[in-house]
């Protein structure tokens, strides 16, 4: 009977240990989910008017070069991260590597909300994108590609070089994931 009350300590111990390590398995997650938002919240900052110096104080940074470098490190850090292959396939990683990066140069793009008039619902959209599933991913890629579509069709003003590039990859990545391909 002592044996068994021993063996039965030792798997609730062992128990509260897995525990432990399912809830630290959770962090780099949390950590790649908050990475992406302070970045999406500086861009943000930024196209709304706000100074590097500013951005710094709100961050409990001593200087805006710090601020900067910030932004760097996070620009990389979202960057870096693998797309991961899940249960869609290489595809849809490839097309979320796309929209990660369309993401990317609209949120460094201080003018982006008035290039044109669904600029806004383009940026918005595209900000759900890392956390989308593969099939949500695929209908957030076709509705900023068909946003785009219509409305750099009759621009005066073409998208940056850059930026075109970013939204060539995103119509090349759909084209990919698409199930008709």
């Amino acid at each position: 009977m002592r044996q068994s009350f021993v063996n039965i300590l030792l798997t609730l111990r062992y128990a509260d240990e897995v525990a432990d390590l399912t809830d630290l398995r959770a962090i780099p997650a949390a950590r790649a989910r908050l990475d992406a938002e302070e970045l999406d919240l500086i861009d943000r900052a930024r196209r709304e008017g706000a100074t590097w110096g500013e951005i710094a104080t709100a961050l409990g940074l001593g200087s805006r070069q710090a601020a900067e470098q910030r932004r760097l490190r996070l620009v990389t850090a979202v960057g870096a991260r693998p797309a991961t292959v899940d249960a869609y396939g290489q595809s849809i990683a490839d097309l979320r590597k796309a929209a990660l990066e369309l993401h990317r140069r609209v949120g460094a793009d201080r003018r982006w909300d008035r290039r044109f008039t669904r600029a806004v619902l383009v940026r918005e959209t595209l900000s759900a994108v890392p956390g989308a599933a593969g099939g949500a991913l695929f209908a957030l890629a076709e509705a900023v590609t068909a946003d785009l579509e219509a409305a750099t069709a009759g621009a005066a003003r073409p998208l940056p070089a850059p930026t075109r590039a970013a939204v060539d990859r995103l119509r090349a990545a759909l084209v990919a994931a698409s199930p008709k391909h």
